[in-house]
């Protein structure tokens, strides 16, 4: 009996540590900014790998939540906006030699209001589109990274593109410049800054940012971001 019950304990920890140490099929991860004249924008995203692990090439489910606070100028006045949208979107990651490329579209649902301005009351509209995205992460070296993306939602016509590269100044812990550029047909957004990317504790993984921002409703300013992931 205690040599049954020995290899079974030896199973048990064998089996457990096998799970414990298998590539992670689900990520989660939150990205957050904020700029000094007011403006927002803050997301949840669920990415799946339905087939396979996340390590590999192969079909992803994507979910994601989000809200964006902007102005918009309206009957000669500037009015305040806060976009809530719900995304779902399937599509593949392609992989090659360290290098990373996620393309995936579908249906987009935006909750867009906007607050009430001189002789102006408030409105809320629900808007129903599309958005197609795209993601791209690499090292070129062991010491170098590079992460560009872009995304446009139909519904609210509004798109995103930006791009990234890092030094190594430890394992894994990259510092450099980023750009981005967004925008829809009522204003555009220029951002010129610096990241500070792969910082991990407790299993996640973080990074921050920090630039300048110049925006055509509301002017020049300074922007925070941070991002929070974790993988299971």
């Amino acid at each position: 009996m205690k040599r049954i019950a020995s290899l079974a304990s030896a199973l048990v920890a064998t089996f457990t540590g096998a799970g414990a140490e298998e590539p992670p099929r689900f990520s989660v991860q939150s990205t957050s900014d904020f700029a000094s004249y007011g403006a927002f924008y803050t997301d949840l995203t669920a990415l799946y790998s339905p087939f396979g692990n996340l390590w590999e090439p192969g079909w992803r489910v994507e979910g994601i939540a989000s809200a964006r606070r902007y102005s918009m100028i309206d009957s000669g006045h500037k009015r305040i906006g806060l976009d809530a949208t719900v995304d779902v979107l399937a599509g593949y990651q392609f992989m090659a030699n360290g290098w990373s490329l996620l393309v995936a579209a579908g249906m987009t649902v935006v909750d867009s209001h906007l607050y009430a301005a001189r002789n102006l009351p408030s409105s809320n509209t629900m808007l129903y589109g599309a958005k197609v995205l795209g993601s791209l992460y690499g090292k070129p070296t062991d010491d170098t990274m590079v992460y560009l993306q872009a995304h446009y939602n139909t519904a609210s016509e509004f798109y995103y593109v930006q791009g990234k590269t890092g030094l190594a100044i430890a394992p894994n812990l990259f510092v450099g410049p980023e750009a981005a550029f967004s925008g829809s047909w009522t204003y555009d957004q220029l951002r010129l800054g610096a990241h500070v990317t792969g910082v991990t504790f407790a299993g996640f993984s973080s990074g921050i940012s920090l630039g300048f921002v110049r925006d055509s409703n509301y002017g020049e300013g300074l922007y925070l971001g941070a991002n929070l992931q974790a993988n299971f």
